[in-house]
């Protein structure tokens, strides 16, 4: 049976990929199906009387994801490619929300400290812990304690909108997805936490008689709100960076190709983008040079290094009829190869592939992780 692979856009965690993988499972006509929240992609495996890639495509979509069929003219080194460039955008927001978020989260603690300490406000444990700094703060800062309650209430509010409107609105728009494909995932939890504590905060900041009338004292929790979106946001940055350095280990590997490649066309040698080169092409490999693709010895000999394939550091003598695996360096002679394997059919390809998709294999701690999260996050 056939398998197809599929970008899947919009996970965040493994709640997410575990229920898009659920729905595909569920899919007539799917045998198998492997969502990889690591390379963003889902693998599946399929009947192709009885489903197609544009039915896996709407399924996927139905649960709340975004999906697309990746380009099939595309090489490994090019996915990786685009895998790294929007990794590398995603890095970039993501390093500004997050220094717009910590900043806000220590403001907001400072500005929460005049609150605590006039007694209209209750201190969470964390703060409780920071509240020594409230004296060296009123030394520093007399004047921040000599501002009204309800002043620093709408300055707190002041904070905290942008955080959750531009740094953290991602987490509120994704829970509201799940909510509406009947889901929950970890951005409900946070949207949930931080949005009852930010309802309740607005309302004693609008309506603070009306609370005060009923015997209620007005309390912000605006710092635990700024907090949570900082801290989570911090933890997708580091989770971000070390998918991009794994990815970065990955491209080192497909470093190994050369870009260009030396056919013979017409008795001259002439130099091509390797991508160019064709199953049956005849090409020349000189000495010092990496093999372009994955080929057959026409003539010349040579002693070729194939270390990174076989892990034997001594070199094995290529001669005419053997055959040589793109990739591989060219010792001293001089080697005229036919091309049998180009793109993502090389050794070299296959080995990247698999690479990359051992990134996301689930170890058994976390399929157990996995299986208790789908029952706790809902709940």
């Amino acid at each position: 049976m056939p398998d197809s692979t599929i970008h899947v856009s919009g996970m965040t965690c493994a709640a997410c990929s575990a229920r898009i993988q659920r729905s595909l499972e569920k899919s007539p006509g799917v045998t198998a199906a492997t969502v990889n929240l690591v390379t963003n992609s889902a693998t599946v495996a399929y009947d192709p009387v009885r489903t197609s890639p544009a039915d896996l495509l709407n399924v996927i979509r139905e649960t709340g994801y975004g999906a697309e069929l990746p380009a099939h003219d595309l090489t490994i080194e090019a996915e990786l490619d685009q895998e790294d460039s929007e990794r590398d955008a995603k890095l970039g927001r993501l390093r500004w929300k997050v220094g717009f978020g910590l900043v806000a989260a220590i403001l907001t603690m400072l500005f929460s400290m005049p609150l605590m300490d006039s007694g209209h406000g209750v201190p969470d444990p964390f703060m409780r812990l920071m509240m020594w700094l409230s004296t060296l703060l009123r030394q520093l800062l007399p004047g921040l304690f000599r501002l009204s309650p309800n002043f620093l209430r709408v300055l707190l509010l002041g904070l905290t909108l942008p955080v959750v409107t531009w740094a953290g609105r991602q987490f509120y728009v994704r829970a509201w997805v799940a909510a509406r494909h009947r889901a929950a995932d970890m951005n409900t939890l946070i949207a949930l936490g931080t949005g009852v504590a930010l309802g309740f905060s607005v309302a004693t900041t609008l309506w603070p008689d009306w609370f005060r009338a009923r015997g209620l004292t007005p309390e912000v929790y605006y710092e635990p709100v700024v907090w949570i979106v900082a801290l989570v946001l911090l933890g997708s940055l580091f989770e971000t960076s070390a998918m991009h350095r794994t990815g970065a280990a990955v491209r080192r590997l497909a470093g190994l190709r050369p870009e260009f490649a030396t056919r013979i066309t017409g008795g001259t040698d002439q130099e091509v983008p390797v991508a160019s080169v064709l199953p049956g092409d005849e090409l020349r490999v000189r000495p010092g040079q990496r093999i372009p693709v994955d080929g057959l010895v026409v003539d010349g000999m040579s002693a070729v290094d194939e270390s990174m394939l076989t892990g034997e550091p001594l070199p094995v003598t290529r001669r005419a009829g053997d055959e040589l695996v793109g990739g591989t360096l060219n010792g001293n002679g001089s080697l005229r190869m036919r091309a049998l394997r180009v793109g993502r059919d090389t050794v070299l390809s296959r080995i990247l592939r698999l690479v990359r998709d051992a990134q996301g294999n689930r170890p058994p701690i976390q399929r157990f992780a996995d299986r208790i999260s789908a029952v706790f996050v809902p709940v």
